[in-house]
């Protein structure tokens, strides 16, 4: 294929990929956020890591939806990606005052948890940069495939609730057409056996556990990130995201986790789990199930 070609080709596939994003935003509209949209953090940070203070005093039903939120912002120059090879990838949280965050409040032990997932829900990556002097953070992204993906920057500011803030990247090549979404609780990873049970009902909290066996025998997974496992959880549709970690601090088998969904919809679900040293990550994906209602107090996770 001659030079010229190769380049037509190039941004032709730029152009679908960068396109999707618009599409599915157009096709699943805004999220009521009542009449405080400015305001809150994540989706079950709310309630979960105790009173908020004065700035966010209202969270959104759902985290990761908007790039700036409260003043603060999710900035980046690499929105194009490199298929299929590690690729560094750097980027700044403003604040209000609209120069780097450098005073953040640590979050199971990291000062913030950078999260990739693809808009078919198939690709997923949980990383943690690094912070310079100057407050721009840095990492090495995991090989991905051509296809359109959100970021996510969670985070805490000091003095301020939670944040989960979001942007669309892309990584240019065919993108093969997504296959429908079904139903999967149980996923093999590294010889590990992972099952996820338990309903996820929508627009309330709802209690999952998940399970790692390995030749059959149940798997107490090590601390990681200050818990047993940690699990992430993003809708279908408009990539809406949920964060939400275990029940039950200590590992001791069974990993216990409560859900908020904020809608009825198919979540993908990803839980990170270290054991012998390496940590692991079983995906799963789940639609919600019976009637909505109310979420009590917050969980105190």
């Amino acid at each position: 294929m001659r030079a010229a070609s190769r380049v037509a080709s190039f941004g032709l596939a730029l152009t679908a990929v960068l396109g999707a994003g618009a599409t599915v935003g157009r096709a699943v509209g805004p999220i009521d956020v009542g009449d405080d949209a400015g305001s809150g953090g994540g989706a079950d940070h709310g309630g979960g890591h105790g009173a908020a203070p004065a700035t966010g005093t209202r969270p959104l039903p759902a985290g990761g939806l908007l790039v700036s939120q409260d003043g603060y912002t999710f900035r980046t120059g690499d929105r194009v990606l490199a298929a299929d090879r590690p690729v560094p990838f750097a980027f700044r949280i403003e604040g209000p005052d609209g120069r780097p965050l450098r005073q953040y409040q640590e979050q199971h032990d990291r000062e913030l948890h950078l999260i990739v997932v693809s808009r078919d829900l198939a690709e997923f990556a949980h990383v943690h940069p690094e912070r310079d002097a100057g407050g721009t953070w840095s990492v090495e992204l995991p090989p991905v495939p051509p296809g359109a993906y959100r970021a996510y920057a969670d985070f805490q500011p000091a003095g301020h609730a939670p944040l989960t803030l979001g942007i669309d990247l892309a990584v240019p090549g065919p993108v093969a057409a997504p296959a429908p979404l079904v139903q999967r609780r149980h996923a093999e990873v590294d010889g590990y056996d992972v099952t996820l049970d338990g309903d996820v009902h929508p627009a309330g909290s709802s209690e999952v556990t998940v399970t790692v066996r390995r030749d059959g025998q149940v798997v107490t997974t090590q601390p990681y990130l200050g818990a047993a496992g940690h699990l992430v959880a993003v809708r279908d549709g408009d990539l809406a995201y949920l964060h939400v970690h275990p029940l039950d601090e200590e590992p001791a088998g069974p990993v216990r986790f409560a859900v908020e969904a904020p809608s009825r919809g198919t979540y993908g679900l990803y839980f990170d789990f270290l054991h012998d040293g390496t940590v692991r990550t079983a995906a799963f994906t789940v639609a919600t199930s019976g009637t909505p209602r109310a979420a009590p107090g917050g969980h105190g996770h």
